[in-house]
């Protein structure tokens, strides 16, 4: 075989190669299911949990980023790395949901004294939650496909 098929060949196969990762990678992202909708609502509740833990810990009000929470295995916790949540929740992604952590102001001390989460869902279809919570520890859930917020219904 010519030198020149050869190399036409190598890029059709790599042409196929890549269409076949990208279809595959789509394939992969599914809606969350009912179990990942109340893992995430678990997950806020965690999270909750966790900036309670940090701020009475540090001293510091509540964690600067998600990842702050998280745990570095084999590390001593550590303001940065406080190892209050799980290394694949401190990441921003589980469950097909992603969780968007943002804190407040730092007051004139320097602590932080609010923060807000949101989880949505990797892929949106109708009927599946996104969450919120936010320092009051209240978990708030809409069913539209945008971020729930401040302003929707509390779960019970």
């Amino acid at each position: 075989m010519e030198p020149r098929y050869r190399l036409r060949m190598f890029e059709a196969l790599s042409i196929i190669t890549l269409l076949a990762a990208a279809v595959s990678a789509q394939q992969a992202v599914q809606p969350p299911t009912e179990e990942d909708q109340d893992v995430a609502i678990g997950n806020m509740r965690t999270i909750n949990t966790a900036e309670v833990a940090y701020a009475g810990t540090y001293n510091k009000g509540y964690s600067p980023s998600l990842g702050a929470l998280a745990e570095v295995e084999g590390k001593a916790p550590t303001p940065s790395a406080a190892g209050l949540i799980d290394a694949s929740l401190g990441s921003g992604k589980r469950n097909g949901y992603i969780y968007t952590y943002r804190p407040g102001p730092k007051d004139a001390p320097g602590q932080i004294k609010t923060y807000t989460v949101t989880a949505r869902p990797m892929k949106w279809q109708k009927g599946v939650l996104s969450v919120f919570t936010d320092q009051t520890g209240v978990i708030r859930v809409t069913k539209e496909n945008r971020a729930a917020n401040g302003k929707d219904p509390a779960i019970k």
